[in-house]
């Protein structure tokens, strides 16, 4: 037999995924988030899973994680000691940056300060052109120097980016070869490997990132890797990529800056997975854990994609799903600001101590009190039963901090921290939406994550969502996408060249050079020709925007056609984003990318069987607080729930990983994937006339 795993750090828990590959079946477990030690979570919960099947380590012939190793050292800035390499009279561009402010009308706003100190910023006199000529080469005696300084400063990391390495790579190449004699033990990172395109800062600021988390992501995975083989887990590690590809543990330990948005980006792929099989082909998801909200949007059964993120104030240009993520979590703090307005977050009580209902000695009221104190979450059955909620406890710190001070009754201030955290993430989720030209009630909205089935009702209202979708397992839907991810790898060539310059030729020879790689590395991996895909794409602007679109091009031998429509697809990209489009002016094409992808074998996820109709039956009731009061709610088991059933609001449908929270007016059904199908109903009711329902926003 054998089993897929799929693990996703959290930052409150760690959640774990077991698939069996003929037969689909799928079992999940939840343990407690490990933060000084994330790996310790991933061997606790990769023993829990296969202990409570009573299975062998053996069985597991597929390992993914799902890493927020990087993403929490740069956002906790807890990196190595990192210096920074470049040519002479560009140390300061990483500071410089560009001229944006972080909030355009706070004058007391600041930029947040780079990952290198100035003293660390080291340069070299050398220069190439941006044609690739070298204009002054290398020497030597000055780079034995730098690295001297380096020996002094006891430098753990270095970043080396000299200006258009892009185009010619030598420089980098030859300084990386002196360093490494010398410094055999110093982590080095090249512009030209990890970011071999243009934009200085952004490629400095990337280059550096990668730099100041690679030490303690190599550390993090090299003893993660030992822990498996100690297990006898059969298979090789790999890690999951923000851009929803799969890469190996090797590889993820020299670009851990590809690894940012790893685990939200497994959610996003199963989003893309409800689409490929359900009549909802837009979505928008929502992804809401213990410390944060991650969301991202689906059109067409396709995820967005971009080639910029910000991590802390922190650019970084890769490829990956376009995300948008905010401090809106069930461990997020609920706080009374100066002027005694209520506010939640972005502060988060985390795993430890957690909220106070956890009873791990947390003393600030949060999301998750407020729920456990209105009746919507069960302080009995979290975990399955596993961990305990302490009602008394978070009642007293509400009635302490936040209800006392406003005025309130403890209800109302629980109340009122879940509607001022639904506005949080509603803001953040029209971030991804409207903003990018998106109506979100063309949308199906999907929530997942342990908190997202609790909020998602309220939220959909206010965005005016079609209808609400809940995955068989939304505490574990993020490792349940990662087992459903291909292997990615991603190519570029900065070409920035205006329309009145292009030259099919070049752009073939480019695509030609660059599908070679791609289809090398994927063979290398062990796919043939037959599981070894390519898919190309260019980035386009008006000419002397600072800013390209990427649109995809229908084919890799491109002819004049093939460009014609590329150039039409970024006039209209262009018009949605920005509401105009100028079909007259010159355009340039900047980059050309594109994306070697090896094929997974598909699982195929068991469905629902569809049982003898029996009436559902409710396992409890207890008093639920909606609108402004108790209702008594009924309770269901959601593994009792079938195909046939459908569940009228007010309900509470609870399971191992996840509560699902149906307010008053709405209902759910099942469909035969096992996802739970939400929509409102309205009923009008007439004296004289007959009583009908309709589902609808």
């Amino acid at each position: 037999m054998s089993y897929r795993i799929g693990v996703d750090t959290g930052g409150t828990f760690t959640d774990v995924a077991l698939v069996h590959e003929e037969s689909g079946k799928i079992y999940v477990t939840k343990v407690p988030s490990t933060p000084h030690n994330p790996s310790l979570a991933v061997i606790d919960g990769t023993k829990q899973i296969i202990k409570e099947n009573n299975l062998s380590f053996e069985d597991v012939g597929f390992f993914i994680h799902g890493s927020t190793v990087a993403t929490n050292t740069l956002l906790e800035q807890k990196g190595a000691n990192t210096a920074l390499l470049t040519t002479k009279g560009f140390k300061d561009v990483l500071q410089i940056g560009r001229q944006t402010r972080p909030k355009l009308y706070d004058f007391r706003a600041r930029k947040n300060n780079p990952l290198v100190p100035r003293n660390l910023r080291l340069e070299l006199d050398e220069r190439i052109s941006f044609q690739g000529d070298v204009l002054k080469e290398v020497n030597e005696k000055e780079v034995y120097e730098i690295i001297e300084v380096l020996k002094e400063n006891r430098i753990e990391s270095l970043a080396i980016c000299f200006i258009n390495s892009y185009v010619n790579s030598e420089h980098e190449k030859l300084v990386k070869e002196i360093i490494e004699k010398e410094l055999p033990h110093l982590s080095l990172t090249l512009s030209s490997e990890v970011l071999p395109e243009f934009k200085e800062y952004e490629r400095t600021s990337t280059v550096v990132a990668n730099a100041y988390v690679l030490p303690k992501m190599k550390y993090y995975i090299n003893h993660l890797k030992d822990n498996l083989k100690d297990l006898k887990i059969s298979s090789n590690l790999y890690i999951m990529q923000s851009n929803g590809g799969i890469i190996s543990a090797e590889a993820a330990m020299e670009t851990p800056a590809k690894t940012v948005l790893s685990g939200p980006a497994g959610g996003t792929l199963a989003g893309s997975i409800i689409a490929k099989n359900t009549e909802y082909k837009n979505l928008i998801t929502i992804d809401m854990g213990g410390t944060s909200l991650d969301t991202a949007l689906i059109e067409n059964g396709q995820p967005q994609f971009t080639t910029m993120s910000n991590i802390e104030g922190h650019p970084i240009k890769l490829p990956m799903i376009e995300m948008h993520t905010i401090g809106s979590g069930g461990g997020s703090i609920a706080w009374i600001d100066p002027g005694g307005a209520l506010r939640v977050g972005p502060h988060s009580a985390g795993a430890r101590p957690g909220p106070v209902c956890y009873g791990h000695g947390g003393t600030e009221p949060t999301v998750s009190d407020a729920n456990v104190i209105l009746g919507r979450l069960n302080p009995n059955s979290i975990l399955g039963g596993r961990m305990k909620m302490d009602v008394e406890a978070a009642r007293k710190v509400m009635k302490e901090k936040i209800a006392d001070p406003l005025n309130l009754t403890v209800e109302e201030a629980a109340e009122g921290i879940l509607r001022v955290v639904n506005a949080n993430m509603v803001r953040g989720i029209r971030v991804i939406s409207i903003e990018k030209g998106h109506d979100p009630r063309d949308f199906a909205l999907v929530a997942f994550g342990g908190a997202g089935p609790v909020h998602a009702v309220d939220i959909a209202e206010q965005l005016g969502c079609s209808n609400v979708i809940i995955p068989p397992n939304p505490g574990i839907t993020c490792a349940m996408g990662m087992l459903m991810a291909d292997v990615r790898h991603d190519y570029v060539r900065t070409l920035s060249n205006r329309s009145s310059e292009f030259h099919l030729d070049k752009l073939n020879r480019i695509y030609e050079e660059l599908s070679k790689e791609a289809y090398k590395e994927l063979l290398t991996e062990g796919f043939s020709q037959g599981t070894a895909e390519v898919q190309g794409s260019i980035d386009i602007r008006y000419k002397k925007q600072a800013y390209e679109i990427n649109v995809p091009v229908s084919s890799l031998q491109v002819t004049s056609s093939v460009l014609l429509e590329a150039i039409e697809s970024f006039h209209q990209a262009h018009e949605k984003i920005y509401g105009f489009s100028r079909r007259d002016e010159e355009i340039e094409i900047i980059n050309l990318r594109v994306v070697g992808i090896g094929k997974i074998k598909e699982l195929k996820i068991e469905g629902l069987e569809t049982a003898v109709c029996d009436d559902l039956k409710e396992i409890d009731t207890r008093l639920a607080y909606f609108n402004s009061r108790y209702e008594e709610t009924p309770i269901y088991r959601r593994a009792d729930i079938s195909v046939q059933h459908q569940v009228q609001g007010p309900a509470i449908i609870e399971q191992l990983d996840s509560t699902i929270v149906i307010p008053p007016h709405y209902q759910a059904k099942v469909d035969q994937d096992g996802n739970f199908i939400i929509s409102k109903v309205e009923s009008v009711s007439k004296k004289g006339e007959e009583v009908y329902e309709r589902n609808a926003y």
